[in-house]
């Protein structure tokens, strides 16, 4: 089965990790040139679900990893966003009631759950470029289910660079969605492939 540990070891290899994690963190804060940054993620997880060797790809073919990044930002919206906003929406009330830390206590189930559901849905959407294959609820809950024990921990992993690494901003969302997504689509393969040779099949 994939590790965290591992991933990190295979992504971090090439000594010019850094400078392609800059440029990604970089079009990640410019509105439209994200998609590009949301196209070399997509790039990383494709890679992971085929099973290739993980390292951080060249950033080249600037069409594709536009075309790609944008179905990746509307499964990023769908699975992550939206979620995200509806708890922040419910932990308002808490909040005034002056529930302090506990306030959030709405979001943490979300938090826990968009991250690997966005890279599962993404996962199923490589598969054959459709939308209708990334938005299947119940083989996306079915995906879940079957690794939930795999994907806690790197979860758990990703929400705590997004909140130590805040003052990195960019640096921290890119790189902590790359390890994360690479991650995840790792797992994911390998749970599929399990299941395959098991005579199943997602």
């Amino acid at each position: 089965m994939p590790t965290l540990e591992l991933v990190c070891k295979r992504l971090f290899s090439d000594s010019t990790w850094i400078f392609k994690c800059l440029l990604g963190a970089l079009l990640l804060a410019v509105p439209v040139a994200h998609f590009f940054a949301c196209g070399y993620l997509y790039e990383i997880i494709n890679r992971a679900r085929r099973g290739e060797t993980l390292e951080l790809p060249e950033w080249d073919d600037w069409r594709r990893l536009f075309v790609n990044g944008v179905a990746a930002f509307v499964i990023f919206l769908v699975f992550t966003v939206v979620p995200l906003a509806v708890g922040w929406l419910l932990s308002r009330p808490l909040s005034v009631l002056g529930a302090g830390p506990f306030s959030y206590m709405p979001m943490m189930p979300v938090g826990l759950l968009c991250f690997p559901l966005t890279a599962a849905s993404i996962y199923l959407y490589q598969k054959r470029e459709d939308y209708r294959d990334a938005f299947r609820p119940w083989v996306l809950l079915a995906m879940l289910r079957a690794g939930w024990a795999h994907l806690l921990v790197p979860t758990l992993a990703l929400v705590g660079i997004l909140v130590t690494g805040l003052p990195l901003l960019t640096f921290s969302v890119f790189g902590g969605f790359a390890v994360l997504g690479a991650t995840y689509a790792a797992i994911f393969s390998h749970l599929e492939g399990t299941l395959r040779a098991a005579g199943k099949r997602v």
